[in-house]
């Protein structure tokens, strides 16, 4: 892996970001440590969580936090990780989905990450959702007193329209701050049915064209989630061996994926390129920097996200 500065920033980032979503969930604390280590044993730095993460199961708490946190004091590892969280998602126990983008409610959900993670201050604070029913500039300056009061360094926008961000962006720049200072929509080489992502909720946010050319004009980096569309592109190779999950086949099965497919294929067959390793390796090379988020079960899928770092120049 290599490192980036985020721009704006001091942060010194691994290109690849470990996912965490599947800790405490299809991870065991041991298996999750097994992959924490490997990370960081092949130069990963950078680690995403969320305050939400398993409360999906009843009675679970926000146990990727929990797990990590476990590991950054067993492993003594506080100063080698960059560590990003988020908060302010909705309830899963409410029916409504009723938004939390409250300063009361952004304040739990930090404090209750900082006790778990053992952390007194977060390197980099994501806002999980938006409420459009609240002015960009409230929110705003809830973030940035957070920053002044030392809770958080940086903070970005996950599941923001980029209407949104620019709002953000150009309300910061009147006040003679950066900021935001990243996104995290989803994105992948591989484009979504409408209407049929595996996450069917529908305050996700995906990435297309015009938050592609916002990224590009503004300069301000994206770090995309599914960013290996649950490894579309190598289910579609193993299909012989592996049934697709319906739920990916219904998100990603087109014609302009297929045709990428083809692409990478002729890849694989001539140069020995991994699928999984092609996809990042796309990201990686874009106009603006991009810092992937990889959640992966296995050390195998692990190497084959990071082999991606060393396709340089990656074109389709």
């Amino acid at each position: 892996m290599e490192y980036r500065t985020l721009e704006q920033t001091d942060l010194e980032l691994s290109n690849i970001c470990l996912g965490s979503a599947g800790f405490g969930d299809k991870l065991t604390r041991e298996q999750s440590f097994e992959i924490l280590d490997a990370f960081v044993e092949r130069g990963g730095n950078f680690i995403d969580t969320a305050n939400v993460y398993c409360k999906w199961i009843p009675g679970a708490g926000n146990c990727s936090e929990r797990i990590i946190g476990e590991w950054l004091k067993k492993r003594g590892a506080y100063k080698n990780v960059v560590i990003a969280t988020k908060g302010a998602h909705y309830d899963f126990e409410d029916p409504e989905r009723r938004s939390r983008v409250s300063e009361a409610e952004i304040r739990k959900d930090l404090e209750e990450s900082l006790r778990t993670l053992g952390l007194e201050t977060v390197d980099f604070y994501w806002l999980h959702r938006d409420d459009p029913d609240r002015t960009i500039e409230e929110i705003m300056d809830i973030m940035e007193r957070l920053k002044k009061e030392g809770k958080i360094r940086y903070y970005g926008l996950s599941n923001y329209q980029i209407s949104r961000a620019e709002e953000a962006r150009k309300y910061l720049e009147s006040k003679g701050l950066n900021g935001p200072y990243a996104i995290s929509n989803q994105w992948s080489l591989a484009g979504v049915n409408p209407g049929k992502n595996v996450n069917p909720d529908p305050t996700l946010v995906e990435f297309g064209e015009e938050e592609y050319l916002w990224h590009k004009k503004t300069g301000i980096p994206s770090v995309p989630f599914s960013s290996t569309a649950m490894g579309f592109f190598d289910k579609v190779y193993r299909m012989k061996e592996t049934p697709m999950p319906e739920s990916i086949r219904a998100a990603y099965w087109n014609e302009e994926n297929l045709k990428k497919y083809e692409t990478l294929l002729k890849l694989h067959e001539e140069k020995g390129y991994g699928f999984q390793a092609m996809s990042v390796a796309w990201l990686l090379c874009q106009p603006f920097q991009v810092f992937p988020v990889c959640g992966v079960r296995t050390i195998e899928q692990l190497e084959g996200v990071i082999a991606g770092c060393g396709l340089k120049d990656f074109q389709l």
